[in-house]
């Protein structure tokens, strides 16, 4: 990704405009004399730190900058934390009608925020990108801006020309993934105006939002509309990877490191794969390393290896390698709960060799629990699965978990 966008701000240097920004005092001689270009309003700290200013004023005044903005009106504004009567009076004398973002504590200052020339905000350039930058990187990214509002607009314009419904709604999804901008002013109106009935399925690729778990959804069901969601070539991949972090955080919560691993090896993977260069893609080695923990024989269990849901808990290195007779044997130590067991099963691999499965509760009272398994060959691989049934809330047992021969 990082070299696929400096390929795009390299090229949007090469089709800098000729033409150079205008600067105006207030937003309202700017609405006098707006383009399409639109506004570039430097808003900076007014009353706790002066550099900001300084910054912003020096910017405005860069060639590079001012030919990268094209024909924009620039607008330097400050905001205050503690104003007087008088600079809040200037302040509004300077903004006008023009409306701040919907969130400005997304916001941190200096920022150059981007309008349209009608007032509605579609992109800003702040934090690092602005401080630590040189007045030729700050140009570069403000070409980007430029020149992905224009690839923007022009794929709204081919969404209006098309006679076709299907291509106007995908077009209109396609401006939704305009990298560097928000997405264009009453899109959802827009899709819904081209396909009220949601046809293509592009309203709810777009509006897609996996979230946690629906009340009383099994993590099964959960799963499978994640695996749903995968498949669905509308859903951007951004939203794909947010809805796998969002099961991989719920699994790692409700299943722990060792009941939940399976599942979080997958998602990490497949959030890693959709954009290995991306905050999420870039996670993926982390999660991977620090919330999957391998279960391995000797460690019993406890009540973090317990699941808080009846899944499959598969623990590797035990002792059972030729044909014969094992008994797996499960024996309280410690804690308030019973330990609940529905099935054992072993495994060479991935390959099923020998299962019992009864259910029964490790208590004081029974603090032994056996589960007999009839092994016919020679296992080169060992895998014991178990399927614990406790829930969330009594998990609170410890014991030892050992394998003989008969």
């Amino acid at each position: 990704m990082i070299k696929v966008l400096t390929i795009a701000v390299a090229a949007a240097m090469w089709v800098l405009p000729t033409q150079a920004a205008r600067v105006v005092e207030t937003f309202a001689e700017g609405q006098s004399v707006v383009q399409d270009a639109g506004f570039m309003v430097f808003i900076y700290p007014g009353d706790w730190d002066r550099y900001g200013e300084r910054l912003c004023r020096s910017l405005m005044a860069d060639r590079g900058v001012r030919r990268a903005a094209g024909e924009a009106v620039m607008l330097a504004l400050p905001i205050y934390q503690r104003p007087s009567d008088e600079m809040r009076e200037a302040a509004n004398r300077i903004r006008g009608s023009l409306s701040y973002p919907h969130d400005m504590s997304d916001i941190s200052y200096p920022a150059i925020l981007f309008y349209e020339k009608e007032g509605r905000h579609y992109a800003t350039i702040q934090g690092t990108d602005l401080m630590n930058a040189t007045p030729a990187r700050v140009a570069q990214l403000v070409a980007a801006r430029m020149t992905a509002k224009r690839n923007q607009d022009d794929i709204l314009r081919r969404s209006r020309e098309s006679q076709d419904v299907s291509e106007q709604a995908r077009l209109l999804l396609e401006s939704s993934r305009v990298s560097g901008i928000d997405w264009p002013g009453g899109l959802r109106e827009a899709i819904k105006r081209v396909d009220p009935e949601d046809t293509q399925g592009v309203l709810a690729a777009l509006n897609f939002n996996l979230g946690g778990p629906r009340q009383n959804e099994t993590l099964a069901d959960y799963l499978a509309r994640l695996d749903s969601a995968l498949e669905n070539p509308l859903i951007s991949p951004e939203a794909k990877q947010r809805a796998c972090a969002a099961v991989i955080g719920h699994v790692r919560r409700s299943l722990g490191m060792m009941g939940g691993a399976q599942y979080i090896r997958k998602y990490a993977g497949i959030m890693r794969s959709l954009n290995p260069e991306s905050p999420l893609g870039l996670a993926a080695p982390v999660v991977l390393r620090d919330w999957v923990q391998e279960y391995r024989y000797g460690q019993g269990w406890n009540p973090d290896t317990i699941p808080g849901q009846a899944v499959p808990l598969q623990m590797t290195g035990a002792p059972i390698n030729a044909a014969g007779t094992y008994v797996v044997n499960f024996q309280i130590t410690t804690g308030r709960d019973p330990l609940f067991i529905s099935s054992v099963k072993l495994y060479d691999g991935e390959r099923l060799v020998a299962a019992d499965e009864h259910e029964s509760a490790v208590t004081y009272a029974a603090p032994n629990q056996r589960y007999k398994l009839e092994v016919s060959r020679a296992v080169r691989n060992p895998v014991l699965e178990f399927i614990f049934t406790n829930r969330t809330d009594n998990r609170s047992s410890y014991g030892n978990i050992t394998v003989e021969k008969q």
